[in-house]
């Protein structure tokens, strides 16, 4: 959703977005940065109403807040390079210790002036130059950012590719939505990227997220429920995933396109036949070094298994304890919805939990009234 609200604040037209579930922070922070360079959103009970500002983003009057969204730092910085002037970027506690250093370094290429790599930091623009090059085996997100600024851009700029890309699917998603909204351009070893007239879709319907998936299944196996149709989400990546984990034989599971989805995948399999957990390297990227974190949590349960180099080796046949000492969520979300799932089972004392509502507000209600309320 974050990818439509960027495109839809640089239409010219009005864009329905429609949606299930109420939106979360991350989102929330996203539009509001784009109200801030003058988009008007109408919010109404799962469906917005996004008017981009005619004639092109303002620059804005105050600095940008991304909240605990690198989405939204890294797209948001890109948009901000195409303005003639400086805009002050800045988030949460954790998103200031997250490296921006790809998004930031790409930019400098391109012209601008970036006063640092993590946040808070100006960017000065606008973009001058017509050359940088991308590693993708970091995250999608640079250059998922670069093209979603691409309309403002003053002429052509060329893109050179490098490294073997991660969270393909994040950045197919990018490519499908622009396309749709008038961008001609396409995946290539060097991505050129000229400035287009943004004409967003009337409605544009936001698929349900899948990376809540891993949670949900073990939220079920915890608990010997069925809360959701998990057949209609097999072809996509998360799904794939999950579907080497439900098999009966322990193996290899990538997560090159879906590292999110490492805390909760990797309690599934411990609980299960086990196997190892691969191509999860640029895991350690998120809000936490999401392979060190998932492992200092997944012990605190009593459940055992070892780094390495590119993921996780874990041995399976294990179960969850109640852990003797509170749990440092580690500002991470993925982390709080995983242990907080667990400890709905075997319970435990969660500091740091509200981090959940970045993804799913209310998610804390809906499993555990007594956690929401610690």
């Amino acid at each position: 959703m974050i990818r439509c609200i960027a495109l839809a604040s640089q239409s010219e037209s009005w864009t329905n977005l429609v949606f299930k579930g109420t939106p979360g922070r991350d989102i929330e922070s996203m539009a509001e940065c784009m109200e801030k360079m003058g988009a008007s959103i109408e919010r109404e009970h799962q469906r917005w109403v996004i008017r981009g500002k005619v004639g092109g983003l303002d620059l804005p009057v105050s600095p940008l807040n991304c909240g605990n969204s690198a989405t939204t730092a890294n797209f948001v910085s890109a948009i901000a390079a195409c303005m003639d002037g400086s805009i002050e970027i800045d988030g949460d506690q954790s998103l200031r210790k997250r490296d921006l250093s790809p998004m930031t370094s790409t930019l400098r290429d391109l012209g601008c002036e970036v006063s640092a790599d993590h946040l808070p930091y100006t960017v000065s623009g606008p973009i001058c130059k017509g050359h940088s090059s991308i590693d993708e085996s970091f995250s999608s997100q640079t250059l998922s950012g670069v093209i979603l600024a691409s309309p403002a851009f003053p002429g052509e700029v060329r893109i050179t590719l490098q490294g073997k890309a991660v969270s393909r699917w994040y950045r197919d998603l990018t490519i499908e939505y622009s396309s749709l909204s008038g961008w001609t351009g396409g995946y290539e070893e060097v991505v050129s990227l000229s400035p287009w007239v943004v004409g967003t879709p009337e409605v544009i319907e936001i698929p349900e997220e899948s990376s809540l998936l891993p949670i949900s299944l073990l939220f079920d196996r915890l608990h010997g429920t069925e809360s959701l149709d998990y057949s209609k989400f097999e072809e996509s990546p998360v799904g794939v995933s999950l579907g080497l984990v439900i098999s009966e034989a322990p193996g290899k599971v990538s997560l090159r396109d879906t590292s999110d989805v490492i805390s909760p995948l990797a309690a599934l399999m411990a609980m299960g036949k086990g196997g190892e957990i691969v191509e999860a390297a640029h895991a350690r990227g998120k809000e936490s070094n999401r392979i060190a974190s998932t492992i200092r949590m997944l012990s605190s349960f009593g459940i055992e298994m070892e780094e390495r180099t590119d993921g996780l080796s874990i041995p399976g046949g294990q179960y969850p304890m109640e852990p003797s000492e509170e749990i440092d969520c580690e500002h991470d979300h993925r982390l709080a919805m995983t242990a907080a799932v667990l400890a709905t089972k075997v319970g435990g004392r969660l500091s740091g939990h509200e981090i959940c509502d970045v993804t799913h507000p209310g998610f804390l209600e809906m499993i555990s009234p007594e956690l929401a309320e610690m």
